[in-house]
Formats: C-alpha cells, structure tokens, sequence
C-alpha cells in the first residue's frame, strides 16, 4: 500500500475513534501528528481527567491462523517497546473492508501492547488473539472508567491476562 493510502486509512481510524468518544460525551482532540505516541487525547468534560489513545487501524486484521490461533493483528511500531501507562490506551481499528461490515474497535491497554511487541521482531506488530475479543471489542466503557479514575481501570490496564493472550517465552499453559 503507497504511503498515501494508509495515511487515509491511518486517518478513518482515528476520526472514527473520535467519533465513538464524542457519542459517549467524551472531549476527544486528534494530536494530528503533533505528539509521536498519541493520537488522540481525551477528556472528562469537565477537565478534570484526560487519558491518551494510540490509534492503530488495519484495513483487514483478522487472521484466522497465527501463533497457532485465531485473532487480529495491527502494525503498531517500535515505539510501542517498553512504552506503557495507566492512562494511555490503544484503539485498534480493523475496517474490514472486504467484508462491508463497519469498523470493529478494540480497546487496549498499552501493558499488553508493549509487553507483546519485542526488539527483535523484524515487523513491529501487536496480536490480540479472539480468546481476548470479549475483554476489548468496543469496550468503551474502560475508557470511561480511567477517566472517572476507578481503581479497577488500573488493574486492568496493569495486568496480563495470560490464560487470553500470546505472550512470547513465558508459558501461556
């Protein structure tokens, strides 16, 4: 795909990102490449709190096989090694444009992204096996309970739910 391309693709994720915040009354400004690890910044509407969200978009991400199971698989980059916080999520966005059924938007934590993502992967990319599918697909809700500062919100965005995800040379038995 040319550069310009997965700009637009790039851009479909994170405006519709924006606009699944902005039904649920949440403040979302796009950085619009301004901030290297956040494309999205969003708000309590009173100011209060503010969380950051990396916006990662597949025009396809299923796969059927990989790892030795089912799931989605996105691009995220080096930048996601090691780079993790309470308070900044990934949204991966599978458009899946083959099949003519809207976006699909997981909600992730940057834990599970950066602990998957290893310096020696010639691609840099995060795979969320469907074992996790219930835990992130359009769970909005996690994004609501950073921002109201709920203590569960920490424990899930801290935590690897190793009987759900791929984890390499740790034993996921």
């Amino acid at each position: 795909m040319t550069k310009a391309k997965s700009q637009f693709v790039g851009a479909a994720g994170q405006y519709y990102v924006c606009y699944e915040l902005a039904r649920r009354g949440i403040h979302a400004s796009l950085t619009v490449g301004n901030a290297p690890a956040v494309d999205i910044v969003a708000a309590k509407a009173d100011g209060s709190r503010s969380l950051s969200i990396q916006v990662k978009t597949s025009r396809g991400a299923y796969r059927r096989q990989r790892y030795g199971r089912e799931g989605c698989e996105w691009d995220v980059g080096a930048g996601a090694i090691g780079k993790h916080s309470p308070t900044l999520w990934y949204a991966l966005v599978d458009l899946q444009k083959r099949s003519g059924q809207p976006p699909r938007v997981f909600i992730v934590p940057s834990f599970w992204v950066s602990e998957f993502v290893l310096p020696s992967f010639s691609r840099k990319v995060f795979f969320l096996p469907a074992t996790a599918w219930e835990l992130t697909e359009a769970r909005w809700d996690r994004l609501v309970a950073c921002l109201d500062g709920e203590p569960e919100s920490d424990d899930f965005a801290t935590h690897w739910p190793a009987d759900r995800l791929v984890r390499w040379g740790v034993s996921n038995a």
